[in-house]
């Protein structure tokens, strides 16, 4: 089996995963954001016997080798064999973490957070049978404030910072967790920015990074008004149908929490969004030619781990 760390360009990567629905954390456009923002970026080619398995982009931090919904699996590959290409990638001067986007378990893995389930929406449909498949309560607030809130594209960096400064805002006052808001400003390939104006103020917005044929939903912002008018149903709605023009067939509406985030929960469900649950973080044991080793690098590392 090799390695092959930064052997492949966009283009290649692109037509590799170009009829793949893998998650915002494996497309090219994150590393490229995430190393614009200071982020130490390795991508790589996994082939055995001639046959290419895996593409994967990793993050690197002090000795630590981060896998975010990873690696897109090029083939159908057997659970040990996924096992067997992420001990290989396991190989270097730190630790390897990885939380793919199915369960992988078994030797090798040692689980650290249990898994997660993320909203998924199928949006490649018709409007009627995207409208019928919303909940009943979900549509009925839809109809209601569709006569209110018109979401509009917001075309500008300055728009889009200000969003960006809310959001934040609000997550700390609200106490979750998310990726940097700044990842949507150097973002380097398609988004969706929609944003919701009364009283000649911005009241509510939502920010959807597009990678392949999948859109993640990235941050969303509701000021008082925009809670009261239920402005992020017609904003997502719109998107939806913004999308799916852009030829995106899902969106991926984040993580779905029961417990700490309820009302949040049950308004990506109330779309009619499937569940799909992820796999568990896991720390990743090393794994050689001659099955597993300790947590020892192999020498020498690679060129990019500094």
């Amino acid at each position: 089996m090799k390695i092959l760390w930064d052997s492949v360009d966009e283009l290649g990567w692109q037509a590799r995963v170009a009829d793949k629905a893998y998650g915002l954390r494996q497309s090219w456009g994150y590393g490229q954001a995430m190393a614009t923002l200071g982020g130490r970026v390795g991508r790589a080619l996994i082939v055995e016997n001639g046959v290419e398995l895996a593409m994967v982009q990793v993050l690197q931090r002090r000795g630590l080798r981060v896998i975010g919904q990873g690696p897109i699996w090029l083939g159908d590959l057997p659970l040990a064999q996924k096992r067997r290409v992420l001990g290989r990638l396991a190989l270097h001067p730190g630790l390897t973490v990885v939380t793919p986007d199915e369960a992988i378990a078994g030797p090798g893995m040692i689980p650290l957070v249990t898994p997660q389930s993320h909203a998924i929406w199928e949006i490649g449909k018709t409007d009627a049978e995207l409208r019928a498949q919303l909940q009943g309560k979900w549509r009925n607030r839809l109809v209601k404030a569709e006569a209110m809130v018109q979401p509009r594209i917001l075309g500008n960096d300055k728009t889009l910072h200000k969003l960006v400064f809310e959001e934040a805002r609000q997550r700390q006052s609200r106490g979750y967790r998310n990726l940097p808001g700044e990842l949507a400003v150097h973002w380097p390939g398609e988004k969706l920015v929609l944003g919701w104006h009364s009283g000649g103020a911005l009241q509510a917005g939502m920010v959807f990074l597009v990678h392949g044929q999948v859109a993640s939903y990235f941050l969303g912002w509701n000021g008082a008004a925009g809670r009261n008018a239920f402005a992020h149903g017609p904003m997502l709605w719109r998107a939806g149908q913004m999308l799916r023009a852009r030829g995106v067939i899902s969106v991926n509406l984040g993580a779905i929490d029961t417990e700490g985030g309820a009302s949040l929960a049950r308004f990506k469900l109330g779309t009619g969004a499937v569940v799909q649950r992820a796999g568990a973080t896991s720390l990743v044991l090393p794994r050689g030619a001659g099955g597993l080793r300790g947590i020892e690098p192999r020498k020498p590392p690679l060129p990019w781990t500094g």
